[in-house]
């Protein structure tokens, strides 16, 4: 995985002007999973524009932000308000660059695990800086299950011929990789949820609609089963 190409995709306004409609699921599945969060240390791996952690920051909590990404790290920098702008700290960096002395009560790494160097060594970090007690909401879009493959050669062929295509080869976790992951850690499964399974042609749709149809993924049982992007909540057993 070639970083510089990870920050070049991300400064653009291409993945912002996309990837509304999980963004906002997203931050509504964070937003559900912590409920009300107080006297707490933040970490947000690959913020983005902020839109999933800054919902969480009070007057009690302590937020560190990290992007690789100038463009994303001034954005969400831009929506901390001014009142609480010594209770954050922004880090334009991988998460690499976060100390290892740092201990954080909540994690937040969504939208990371397909862009990163390593993913091992993502997950090692996360478990040096997770506190006793502590929660992990992580995201992955898992190499495609059986009814995905279906449509595989449509998006194979969809990439190859667009003049958007991704620069680089994202990772792709199973899901049973990212459970060992989390049991190496000593963590506990607390809840997860699964949505958005794309159709041809979707990518085309109004914000709107492809809003409306992801909600629906989410919401639905039968739609959430085959859903392509799995949310997962952890918890690190108090010491």
């Amino acid at each position: 995985m070639d970083q510089a190409k990870v920050k070049q995709f991300f400064d653009g306004n291409q993945y912002l002007e996309n990837s509304h409609d999980r963004i906002v699921i997203r931050s509504l599945v964070v937003k559900d999973f912590l409920g009300r969060v107080e006297n707490s240390r933040i970490l947000d791996i690959g913020c983005g524009d902020g839109s999933l952690s800054l919902p969480l920051l009070n007057e009690t909590n302590r937020m560190t932000l990290v992007d690789i990404s100038d463009s994303m790290i001034r954005k969400a920098a831009a929506r901390v308000p001014a009142a609480l702008a010594a209770n954050v700290t922004l880090i334009n960096d991988s998460f690499e660059a976060i100390g290892d002395g740092e201990r954080f009560d909540v994690i937040l790494c969504v939208g990371v695990i397909a862009h990163v160097a390593s993913v091992a060594a993502l997950f090692a970090k996360i478990a040096k800086l997770l506190a006793p007690g502590g929660r992990l909401v992580v995201e992955t879009t898992p190499k495609p299950f059986p009814l995905g493959k279906l449509l595989f050669p449509y998006y194979y062929l969809r990439n190859r011929l667009s003049a958007n295509a991704a620069v680089y080869a994202k990772n792709r976790l199973t899901l049973p990789a990212l459970l060992d992951y989390a049991r190496g850690m000593g963590l506990e499964q607390l809840r997860a949820v699964r949505y958005s399974f794309p159709l041809p042609g979707m990518s085309h749709w109004p914000q709107s609609l492809k809003l409306r149809y992801t909600l629906f993924t989410l919401n639905n049982p039968l739609m959430s089963r085959f859903g392509s992007e799995h949310v997962l909540l952890f918890r690190r057993a108090p010491q």
